[in-house]
């Protein structure tokens, strides 16, 4: 997703991507001067996004490890950005070498850029294409290729709810991935929630620099029902940084993130009669 930021000069906009102006914060190399400016113009507004957006990369790792160790074999990341250092395929495949990792962003960039990183990786893929149309993920030939649906798969949407309005129906767009998959399998979802102190720093944005980034925040309770139906492994529904963190991953106040994570199971269907 491209958003229009104005030139440091003033002059032509650019269209920076929300997927680099993370990498800016993650401190990687696949982010440009204009991804920059946007990342620096939000961390002035609101300083505590990047710390934020760091804490769900290290979910995102402790979420892959723990579904490796529970025999999943299979990832789809959703609205991936770039697979650059610590993304899915690098942390699994350390693992479990044989793990097939899809990843699906609509940014043509993006996609492109993915696809030289994970050149001569033949357990991995990128997909151009947009989640709003999970049938055409689902009938991609790399999917097929790659993903087995009668076996167990993680979907992973990272960061990626946000960009969906309640009119465009997001959780119906949850449940179309989840279906297809088989009992065993797992979705993983993290979500900003509403909070005083981010729709402080959207409004300064918005009074500095023009139109912020269009996003939807939704409380804990609203984002816990993207699991409807599912068993949530412990902990439960939790702010980012509780999410089974490591001893030397806990920071001062985690509690106080608002950022919320989850991890659902797809339970096998009851039999009738």
């Amino acid at each position: 997703m491209a958003l229009p930021v104005a030139a440091a000069d003033g002059h032509a906009p650019e269209h920076p991507s929300i997927a680099r102006i993370n990498d800016c914060w993650l401190e990687g190399a696949h982010h440009g001067d204009g991804d920059l400016l946007f990342a620096n113009h939000i961390a002035v507004c609101a300083p505590h996004v990047p710390y934020l957006v760091r804490e769900e990369r290290a979910l995102l790792a402790r979420m892959v490890r723990y579904l490796i160790g529970h025999g999943v074999r299979q990832f789809v990341d959703l609205g991936s950005g770039v697979p650059a250092s610590g993304h899915v395929h690098e942390i699994a495949q350390a693992l479990a070498p044989a793990t097939r990792v899809v990843y699906v962003d609509s940014d043509p960039g993006i996609a492109a850029e993915g696809r030289e990183l994970l050149a001569g990786n033949e357990n991995a893929a990128y997909l151009c294409a947009d989640i709003r149309e999970p049938d055409a993920v689902f009938g991609a030939p790399e999917f097929g290729q790659l993903i087995d649906l009668a076996e167990p798969v993680a979907v992973l949407m990272i960061e990626m709810l946000i960009n969906f309005p309640d009119t465009e129906n997001p959780r119906r767009l949850v449940s179309s991935y989840v279906e297809p998959l088989c009992p065993g399998s797992y979705l993983g979802l993290s979500h900003f929630g509403d909070h005083e102190e981010l729709d402080k720093g959207l409004n300064m944005f918005s009074r500095m620099f023009g139109q912020p980034p269009a996003v939807t925040l939704r409380g804990r309770e609203q984002f816990a029902k993207f699991f409807t139906g599912m068993e949530i492994v412990e902990p439960g529904v939790v702010p980012v940084p509780l999410w089974r963190p490591s001893e030397d991953e806990v920071g001062h106040n985690p509690d106080r993130a608002h950022v919320h994570a989850g991890l659902g199971r797809k339970r096998a269907m009851r039999s009738v009669g």
